[in-house]
Formats: structure tokens, sequence, C-alpha cells
């Protein structure tokens, strides 16, 4: 909380003090105000606090130790009461002067990005196959299974019966990047150039992923900003290796080897889906 907050709802205990025109302990004015005194003491000071614990500490009564039936003690009464309720609106005044000459508090700006926290992988469903291995090395590189969507594989992508870009509106934000895996099933796809259009508005960052034959000369719209790269390139997934750890502030303990000794299997599978595909 500002101090200009705690001053605020210090003020406002010193305004509705006007309130309290009976002075006594049992009137229901100052029960009010006593009781908003506490919630406010509490709330801008905390319950451990040398402030609320002072409040405490006032009566607005005489304690009487011996009480007979011919005692009067109404002057005492009211003398306490006069002297409690002038000490509670002298600390109040003086808790406002108080916050009021602390220095500011001096928010700076961060410079760091908040990390990505979600791949969308656009695609054709005709390309499943292929966008699965895709899918392995995401979780090669140690993407978790909750921040990959894809639509064509159960698990990561919408569920029978939901509307489709209902649920990618949801899925999407500015802390996700989208794969585009390119084709010419992607291309003949309404939906994927629907999906293209949605991803590219709600996204943050874009990579496009091309499936030969298609090539870079092939891609059509606004992709070409971002820079890709093919499918099977296995130096072009290095540096996606490096830009997903990166982004997603990902810590890989996998030695250099493993990786590629992985990322060569998962080509030579992608490489057996494309020669299949053109046979």
């Amino acid at each position: 909380m500002t101090n200009d907050k705690k001053i605020s709802l210090l003020q406002k205990l010193l305004d509705k003090s006007a309130s309290v025109t009976v002075e006594s302990s049992s009137d229901p004015e100052f029960k009010s105000w006593k009781n908003l005194v506490e919630r406010t003491l509490i709330k801008v000071f905390g319950k451990n606090s040398t402030e609320f614990e002072q409040f405490s500490a006032l009566d607005f009564y005489y304690r009487v130790f011996i009480v007979t039936s011919s005692s009067d003690y109404t002057s005492d009464h009211l003398r306490v009461f006069r002297q409690d309720f002038k000490m509670l609106i002298a600390s109040i005044e003086q808790y406002i002067e108080e916050l009021a000459e602390e220095e500011p508090e001096i928010i700076k700006p961060s410079n760091e990005e908040k990390p990505l926290s979600k791949v969308f992988i656009s695609h054709a469903s005709a390309d499943a196959d292929v966008v699965e291995e895709v899918i392995e090395i995401l979780e090669t590189i140690g993407l978790e299974s909750n921040q990959i969507f894809y639509t064509s594989f159960e698990g990561y992508g919408i569920d029978l019966g939901e509307n489709f870009l209902n649920k990618i509106k949801e899925e999407l934000s500015s802390d996700s990047l989208v794969i585009f895996i390119l084709s010419d099933n992607f291309y003949k796809s309404p939906v994927c150039l629907c999906e293209m259009g949605a991803t590219w508005v709600l996204a943050k960052e874009h990579i496009p992923m091309i499936i030969p034959p298609l090539d870079y000369s092939d891609i059509k719209g606004v992709i070409p900003l971002s820079q890709g790269l093919r499918i099977n390139e296995a130096m072009k997934l290095n540096s996606l290796k490096d830009k997903i750890e990166n982004d997603f502030s990902l810590s890989n303990s996998m030695s250099s080897s493993t990786w590629e000794r992985k990322r060569d299997r998962i080509v030579a599978r992608i490489e057996k889906h494309l020669t299949a595909s053109t046979a």
C-alpha cells in the first residue's frame, strides 16, 4: 500500500471523528468510529505494529477497582475519555505527518521481458505425422506437454465439441510462440489460413517451419517477416533449441552430444516421412 493511500485512510478517521459528539465510551457513534479506527490501523500498520498496540492500550473510561453503591465516577470517566480521545487524534495526526515526510518509493521499470510460456503449433491435419516429430523435438529440448498446443493430437489440442477459434483465443496470449508448419497442405486449408490470421494478432513471436518440397521462395503472406527453417535442417534445429531455452528460461543439463544424437534420430524419422509422402 502506498503512503498516499495510507494517508487517505488515516485522514478519513480524522474526518469521521467529528461524528463523535457524545463523550462516552458507550455512545454508539463513538463505538462505530472506534471500530473503524481499529480496522484502519490494522490495514495500514498491521496487527502487530506499535501503532495498533498503542491504540489497544487506550480505555476511554476510568478503570474502577472497588465499586460501591454510593460510588459515582462520572467525572473520572469523562476525564479519561477526553484524555484518550485527544491522545488518539494526536497520534493519527502524527502518523499522517510522518508518512507525508517519508521519501516516496520509486518503482523502477523492469527491462526484463516476461518469459514465454507456451508454444502453439499451427499446421495442416494432413501433416500430423511430421508435426508429431516437431513435438518430440520440443519435448527433447525441455518443454512440458502442457506448454505445447497442437490441434491434431489428443492431449495437446482441442477437445471434441470445443469451439475452434474460441479455444485458440483462450490458449494464445502475448507470452506465446507460434510455430507455423508450412506445406502445400497448409496453404490449401482454409482452416489453417484462418488460424494463421488469428495467431498473428494474438501471439508474441512466430517461426515458420517449412516442410519440403515447399521452399522459402514459396512462403506467402506476412510470414517472411520471421526467420524460419526447413523441418529437416539439423543446424537450424540447434538454433531453435537455443531460442526455446532462452525464451522459456529453461535450464537444460543435456550435453551437446546427447542433444545431437536425439536430434539426428528425429531428423532421420522426418526424412522417412517426407520420402513416403512423395513416393
